[in-house]
Formats: C-alpha cells, sequence, structure tokens
C-alpha cells in the first residue's frame, strides 16, 4: 500500500534523463538537410569536402621543416648525430655483454673520471682485449665489484678507477640502482632503448641533455647568489660500448665551463673523511677481492688525474696516507696514481675533474703501459689475447 504521507506515486513514469532511444526514433525523424543531426543513429557521416591529400602534404612538408630546424639548431649547440647518450639502458646492455665474453675478461668500473678517461680503442690495441665499460659519474665502485665478486663465471681484471669522494663515503650514489634495473628491464624498455639508439646515429636532437624545457632553464636567467643549479649540464659524448669522452663545448665555452667548476665545489666544501669511513670501505673492499682472486681473477686501483682547487680540496679531504697508501696495502693490490707518472701530469683537465679526449688517449695509454710492465696477470694473458687477434677466420 502506498503511504498516504508519501509523494511516491505508484503508477508515476520515472523521468527520461537519457533522452528519447536513437533506435527507436522514426525514419521520418532522421535528417538528410543536415547530416550533423544524425549522430547517435546509425548512419555514415559523409566526409566533408575538402582537399585532402593536399591538407596532409602540408602537415607533412611543416613538420619535416621543424624538425628539420631543430635539428639545425642543436647541431649549432654543438650536439652531434652518433652521440648516443648514457642511461641506465647502455650500462645494463654493457654488463649483459660481460656475460657471453670469456671469463677472463677486462672490466672497468668506478665513476666518471675514469670513464671519460680511458679510450677503449687504446687499451684494445695495446692488449689485445678491449674491455667492458662498467663506471658510472658520482658513483661508488665497490656495489659493482661485490656484483662482480658474486659473479662465479667472472675471474678476468677488474680496473678500479677512483675519485676519493665517490669511493670512501657510506653513500654509493643514486645510479646503483642500475643493479636493480638490470633484472627488472622490460621487454619495451629493452626494444625503446634499441630505437633510440638507433635514431640517435643519424639525429643530434635526441640528446636527453637539450631538450625544450632544459634549454628554458638553462637560460642565462637571473638568480640569486647561492641558488644556482648543482647538477651539471650535458657534459660528456658517448659512443658504441659505452665509450665517453667529455663534451668538446665544456672546454671551449666559457660558461658551460664556469658552470661545471662551480657544481665541482661541493665536493671541496666537505670534511676530511673519518678514519671509521676509510675502515669501513677498505674492509668491505678487500673480502670482494679475495674472492675474486680465489677464482683466478686480478684487481688494480687507478686514481686518475684532477686539477686546481678540486685536487687541493681532495688532498686536504683524503689525505693519501689515510686513504689510497692503505687501500693497496690493506688489499695487497697493485694501484697507479698519476702524480707517480710524469707522463700522466699536465694533461687537459678542463674543468678541473675529468681528462679532455686528447689527454684520455694519452692517459689510457700511460696507464696500460704501466699495467702491463708491472701487473703480471695482465702481462702473461696480453701476449695470447694479442695473437688471438692476429689470427685470421680459418687459420688453425
Amino acid at each position: 500500500m502506498v503511504s498516504s504521507t508519501s509523494s511516491f506515486d505508484g503508477t508515476a513514469v520515472a523521468p527520461d534523463l537519457l533522452g528519447p532511444d536513437p533506435s527507436q526514433r522514426p525514419k521520418s525523424a532522421i535528417s538528410t538537410a543536415n547530416p550533423e543531426s544524425n549522430f547517435g543513429t546509425g548512419l555514415t557521416r559523409p566526409v566533408p569536402d575538402h582537399p585532402w591529400p593536399r591538407m596532409m602534404l602540408a602537415v607533412l612538408v611543416t613538420t619535416f621543416a621543424l624538425v628539420l630546424g631543430w635539428e639545425a639548431a642543436m647541431r649549432n649547440l654543438g650536439l652531434v648525430a652518433g652521440d648516443l647518450d648514457d642511461d641506465r639502458d647502455f650500462w645494463v646492455e654493457e654488463r649483459r655483454r660481460l656475460d657471453r665474453l670469456p671469463a677472463d675478461s677486462v672490466v672497468i668500473i668506478g665513476d666518471s673520471r675514469i670513464l671519460f678517461g680511458t679510450e677503449l680503442s687504446r687499451w684494445e690495441e695495446l692488449t689485445g682485449r678491449r674491455p667492458v665499460q662498467l663506471a658510472l659519474p658520482a658513483t661508488s665502485s665497490l656495489p659493482f665489484l661485490h656484483d662482480l665478486a658474486n659473479d662465479a663465471r667472472f675471474a678476468g681484471l677488474v680496473v678500479i678507477g677512483i675519485s676519493e669522494p665517490s669511493l670512501f663515503t657510506d653513500e654509493y650514489g643514486r645510479r646503483v640502482s642500475v643493479l636493480k634495473y638490470l633484472e627488472e628491464q622490460t621487454p619495451s624498455q629493452r626494444s625503446g632503448h634499441f630505437l633510440h639508439k638507433e635514431m640517435s646515429r643519424h639525429v643530434a636532437f635526441l640528446d636527453s641533455n637539450y631538450k625544450a624545457f632544459d634549454l628554458l632553464e638553462r637560460l642565462d636567467w637571473p638568480v640569486r647568489p647561492g641558488t644556482e643549479p648543482l647538477e651539471v649540464w650535458k657534459i660528456s659524448e658517448a659512443y658504441d660500448d659505452r665509450q665517453l669522452y667529455l663534451w668538446n663545448r665544456v672546454a671551449t665555452d666559457p660558461r658551460l665551463n664556469a658552470h661545471a667548476r662551480h657544481v665541482w665545489e661541493q665536493y671541496w666544501m666537505g670534511d676530511p673523511a673519518t678514519k671509521d669511513t676509510i675502515d669501513r670501505t677498505i674492509a668491505k673492499a678487500k673480502l670482494d677481492i679475495d674472492r675474486i682472486r680465489a677464482r683466478g681473477g686480478e684487481v688494480v686501483w687507478l686514481r686518475a688525474p684532477s686539477s686546481g682547487p678540486l685536487l687541493d680540496a681532495e688532498r686536504r679531504r683524503f689525505p693519501r696516507a689515510a686513504a689510497w697508501d692503505r687501500m693497496l696495502q690493506e688489499t695487497g693490490s697493485f694501484g697507479v696514481h698519476f702524480e707517480d707518472y710524469p707522463q700522466m701530469q699536465d694533461l687537459e683537465i678542463p674543468e678541473w675533474s675529468h681528462l679532455s679526449r686528447t689527454g684520455a688517449r694519452a692517459y689510457t695509454d700511460a696507464y696500460v703501459r704501466v699495467l702491463l710492465d708491472r701487473v703480471d696477470w695482465l702481462k702473461t694473458r696480453s701476449k695470447g689475447w694479442r695473437e688471438e687477434g692476429r689470427r685470421k677466420p680459418g687459420d688453425g
């Protein structure tokens, strides 16, 4: 029974909130004079009579002209086709390549100084074996030394390039996440990386450091003292096998050079490293070095060149006797410190921290020759590598 106090009418029809059902409209309601009114009737809307081929051609020509203009603008800024960029996908590609190489391969780990300061082709010319480049900017080598120690198949030579602020610290740096990404990279990320790399061989504007919004941020805006960005802008060129060089514009453009030097200032403002931090670093390194040597591998250390106020600060914060000398002694390792060899000094270091391309070739030639002379592991294998490289396909 319907309540007498209710406004509900059992016989009322609910209001049509959605409008009439188009499928129930009579044919007479379908308009031929105004096709727009037939939306929802199931009829095909006629295509307007426009010059579509010419419009499409105009769009394509405009797009091509804009892309060509942007490419020209980027090349005018010093970018080049073939500069492949360097992100976590490139690192993962090289780490996976190591798994396909002989167990006695040469691997370089460390930070950006050895990354920019090593010419892989010169390594190969001198030893007969091309190293795998796994160094990462502003990143400790310890997690990657541990990764190699955990690789039961690896029994090669690990070359560890250091700058003291990146090594003697309890903070490994954000790029350590590449080790996790090695296991989590998806098929779509791998295919995207391949497409980006191949396209970068032909165009310059794909450089991730020179996106449009990044360029806007880098305009010469007025800033308050002390608020300048503390991240370096584009600093390197990258090629196959993660062959990286210091970008030439960092040396030739006064503003880019000054900005890079300003960024490095944060590294000389810190306090001297504590003995506890140095102790922990050495202890971790020794455990992993011992494991690699137990499988027949070897580990050597390189202290790559730096200069100017940055070098002065590194000497103050990480006295050689307390850090470098102890690391070599307590791990039983051979090391090459650039200050001990005249041929490694007075090389071009435009922004105090990284060798120029010319300097990298000279430094690589110098330190590899020292390793060949002083490290028995490398000396005994290099002869066989060079002979293997000279064999022609089909030879016995």
